[in-house]
């Protein structure tokens, strides 16, 4: 098992409160899964109110990291991982990070992401100390783009069963791998929203949104970027009949891509909003007289 390149004890990166302190005593002293719970909690809440805070969220997440490690909480400790990689993406240790991503997700038989994420690091940096080794843990020795076009090809590969629920997750894992190593590769957008679409047909509507946000917030300039926050809305509306939110995030949409070729039909959808059939076929009616 990987080690995590960060510890709690000598983080001198912020000051936290009392409160904070007192609980990450209690858990390095105990390591009881109560105390591990609270303080895990309390880094979630700290978060959360301070996101414009770069400084403090990064910090916030590594120890995060480093107590899911302590705790032997694999699974967490890689979404923490995962969270530090993507949102701080120029980190001096974010190879690093990755290097011990790939082990933690190899751990965790999610082979598929595991052997992406090797490849990928490969791409990225062919030249470094650790790229071998990782290629020598790699199933078929291949390009990270074709590793993922295989597992694509058997989501539908059984003619008798079809929808492979378990090749589409290991898909959607492949394709935030191979995005969180190469954030910037053109590809990088292509993955994520093709991750997204897969997730909305496995109706992780949590992990759609996820992505959604990632391609919104990292690529705003790209038309994949521009168009998850139209899709965002869109989720909330058609699939989960959340008219609050699809309403918000339609709004959100219209201001910040006004000139958008799904403008206009955001601005309708978001008009008709909790409206039956009839009612939108009657005022689409009366706009057409009126036009």
């Amino acid at each position: 098992m990987f080690t995590l390149f960060y510890s709690c004890k000598n983080s001198s990166a912020t000051t936290l409160d009392a409160e904070t302190t007192a609980l990450e005593t209690e858990f390095q002293k105990t390591k009881s899964e109560t105390s591990y719970d609270k303080l895990i909690t309390k880094y979630l809440e700290l978060i959360q109110k301070n996101k414009s805070d770069n400084t403090l969220t990064e910090d916030l997440i590594k120890r995060a990291a480093s107590a899911s490690e302590t705790a032997g909480k694999t699974s967490q400790q890689v979404i923490f991982l995962n969270n530090l990689v993507k949102d701080f993406p120029n980190r001096a240790d974010t190879k690093e990070s990755i290097v011990q991503m790939v082990g933690l997700l190899n751990k965790l038989n999610k082979k598929g992401a595991s052997d992406v994420m090797a490849l990928a690091y490969a791409k990225a940096y062919p030249t470094d100390s650790k790229t071998e080794e990782l290629k020598k843990n790699v199933s078929v020795a291949t390009s990270p783009e074709n590793y993922i076009l295989e597992i694509g090809k058997a989501i539908f590969a059984d003619t008798i069963k079809g929808f492979s629920e378990t090749s589409a997750h290991d898909y959607v894992d492949a394709c935030e791998a191979y995005a969180l190593v190469l954030p910037k590769d053109p590809e990088a957008p292509e993955y994520i929203n093709k991750a997204a679409e897969i997730s909305n047909a496995l109706k992780t509507y949590e992990k759609s949104f996820a992505l959604y946000d990632w391609l919104n917030t990292s690529y705003s300039n790209h038309k994949r970027g521009q168009m998850a926050l139209f899709m965002k809305a869109f989720l909330f509306d058609e699939s989960l009949k959340d008219t609050e939110n699809a309403k918000k995030y339609y709004g959100e949409f219209i201001q910040k891509y006004p000139n958008h070729e799904f403008a206009k039909q955001a601005q309708l959808l978001m008009d008709n909003l909790g409206k039956s059939q009839e009612e939108v076929l009657k005022n689409l009616q009366e706009k057409s007289k009126a036009n």
